[in-house]
């Protein structure tokens, strides 16, 4: 895996605790606890109510990180593409089909996605870190230093707004 993604949404869930009326933070803390399946859940209990076409894809986005947690990068990949035609421009999900692509093993075709999901979204530190580790992959060591050090400037700059 390229990042913790158990850690990542460990901290998003601390930030919101959940609501016993709230699905996506029912959701989000069930990937924190490891609990997929809840997770999954919880995210398609919440679709129903999703204001708009940015948070199904958010909302689809999280059942394929936790389909990618029981082990399922079929499913994964289908719910990645069901965010991605809510809103083709959702760095996270573009960055997870890159993840799953780099994964197997086909790092030139997750390229592709990870420079999709920093174009999407230019403030995404997980975007430009990935980006740095398929393109020290593929041997493209100057690119890859300038994509890691973006991602490590955004990274301190959320750290510090945070603050």
């Amino acid at each position: 895996m390229i990042f913790d993604i158990r850690r990542l949404f460990a901290a998003f869930a601390r930030r919101r605790p959940p609501h016993a009326r709230d699905p996506f933070a029912r959701g989000v803390a069930a990937l924190a606890l490891g609990e997929h399946a809840r997770a999954i859940a919880e995210f398609e209990d919440a679709l129903p109510g999703a204001p708009g076409d940015r948070a199904r894809a958010t909302l689809h986005n999280k059942r394929g990180v936790a389909y990618v947690g029981l082990g399922d990068p079929a499913a994964a990949l289908e719910a990645f593409a069901m965010a991605l035609d809510y809103d083709e421009r959702c760095a996270p999900a573009l960055a997870n089909v890159g993840n799953l692509l780099f994964e197997e093993g086909h790092p030139a075709d997750a390229l592709g996605y990870y420079e999709a999901a920093t174009r999407a979204d230019p403030e995404y530190p997980i975007g430009f870190r990935n980006l740095g580790v398929v393109l020290k992959a593929l041997g493209r060591r100057s690119e890859a230093v300038r994509a890691l050090r973006t991602a490590s400037r955004l990274e301190s700059r959320r750290r510090s707004e945070r603050a």
